[in-house]
């Protein structure tokens, strides 16, 4: 559960979280067209080892093309290969000795595909406008109708099989308080991972950060 909320974010959640942003951005930053969603995904857990992850909670997600239309725990990642014009995404969960969890995703694109680069871009500039929008005292509902403004004009749709974009995020567990979705009325504090997914029927883009929502402030981990 989460505790504390006055003030900012516990500091093993900072540590935690920074391991899954290094991580994740490290593997969009390095990952070659060719390498297979396997390959990436054991790169991607042996980096975390070596950032100060003790393991993950759930399973590392990496999809390539048709890959990335689902990111889901239970998606494993297969021999599929990552073209030259392509679009990738790999989502970590990593944990620390004191029980924190991390939770990012990113996703990036080889070659120029000017459609894919368009996907890419409306979600950037999406999923800022997300975090901007974040205030105390907010409802998980209340975040989701932001998204449900912000996502008609991009052309695509919510990609996430369970129609939420995010979730609680608390020490040594998730999901407490639920989802970030159209129903949950749950006012949101301590940490809540924000994470749209969209796309068409082709491929998907998803952009994942966790937020400490305070008493008086909202934090995004960076």
């Amino acid at each position: 559960m989460n505790r504390a909320v006055g003030a900012g974010p516990p500091d093993g959640l900072v540590r935690a979280q920074r391991i899954a942003i290094q991580a994740a951005e490290r593997i969009s930053d390095t990952t070659e067209a060719g390498q297979t969603e396997i390959e990436v995904r054991d790169r991607a857990d042996a980096l975390m080892t070596e950032l100060g992850s003790v393991g993950v909670w759930t399973p590392t997600v990496v999809g390539f093309g048709a890959g990335t239309l689902s990111c889901f725990p239970t998606d494993v990642p297969s021999a599929r290969p990552l073209w030259n014009l392509d679009l990738g995404m790999v989502d970590v969960h990593p944990t620390t000795t004191d029980g924190w969890f991390g939770d990012c995703t990113r996703s990036f694109i080889r070659g120029d595909n000017v459609p894919q680069q368009r996907a890419l871009s409306a979600l950037e500039t999406l999923h800022a406008e997300l975090l901007a929008a974040a205030q105390p005292g907010m409802r998980a509902c209340d975040l989701f109708a932001v998204f449900d403004r912000l996502l008609p004009p991009t052309g695509m749709v919510l990609l996430d099989r369970l129609q939420n974009i995010g979730h609680s995020l608390g020490h040594a567990s998730s999901y407490d308080e639920g989802y970030i979705d159209r129903h949950n009325e749950t006012v949101m504090t301590g940490a809540w991972a924000v994470e749209p997914f969209i796309g068409n029927h082709l491929y998907g883009v998803k952009r994942e950060d966790v937020i400490w929502f305070g008493d008086e402030r909202c934090t995004v981990i960076a």
